[in-house]
C-alpha cells in the first residue's frame, strides 16, 4: 500500500522520481476505479436514454459526466506520471501528449451528439475530423505508456537522486 500512500499524499508533488514499482499500481488503481465509476453512471444515462420514447434521448449530460471523471482521473495521476518521467529523464510535459486530442475529443463528441439529431451540412467532414483525432489521441496515448515503461535511470539526473527501492 506504499504507492496508493505515496501517490496521494504527492497529488500536487510534480518534483522528484518515482520508480516502476510506485506508479504502475497506482496507475493502475486509478484506471480501474475510472472504468467502475464511468460504467456504473454511463450505465444511468443508457438506461434513461433507452426509456425515452420522444425520439433521440439528450446524452450531453453523459458526456459532461465523463469530462467530470475523466479530469478527476487526469488530476490523480498527472503529478506521478510526472515523477515518473522525471525517473526516466524525461520532462513530465511528455504527459500533457494525450491531453490536447482527449479535450478535444470529448468536446467534440458532444457536438457529434447534437449534430446527430438535426444534421448542419459538412457533418460527414466532422465526423471523420474527430476520427482522426481519436486516431492522434491513441497514438500519443501509447507514445506516452511506453515513455512511462522505460527503465529508471540508475544516476542521479536533473530530477534528483534515483529514488530508493
Amino acid at each position: 500500500m506504499k504507492f496508493l500512500r505515496r501517490n496521494l499524499s504527492g497529488l500536487t508533488d510534480f518534483s522528484g522520481r518515482d520508480p516502476r514499482g510506485i506508479f504502475w499500481p497506482y496507475a493502475g488503481v486509478v484506471v480501474v476505479v475510472l472504468m467502475l465509476v464511468m460504467g456504473a453512471g454511463n450505465m444511468a444515462f443508457i438506461g434513461q436514454a433507452m426509456s425515452a420514447t420522444d425520439g433521440m434521448p439528450n446524452l450531453i449530460g453523459m458526456v459532461l459526466v465523463m469530462a467530470v471523471e475523466i479530469a478527476a482521473a487526469v488530476g490523480l495521476l498527472a503529478a506521478a506520471v510526472t515523477r515518473r518521467l522525471h525517473d526516466t529523464g524525461r520532462a513530465g510535459y511528455w504527459g500533457l501528449a494525450p491531453l490536447l486530442s482527449l479535450t478535444l475529443g470529448l468536446v467534440g463528441f458532444s457536438f457529434l451528439m447534437r449534430g446527430i439529431e438535426k444534421p448542419l451540412p459538412g457533418f460527414e467532414l466532422f465526423f471523420f475530423a474527430l476520427f482522426f483525432n481519436n486516431l492522434l489521441y491513441l497514438g500519443a496515448l501509447v507514445l506516452l505508456i511506453v515513455l512511462l515503461a522505460q527503465p529508471s535511470k540508475a544516476d542521479a539526473n536533473r530530477y534528483g537522486e534515483p529514488p530508493p527501492p
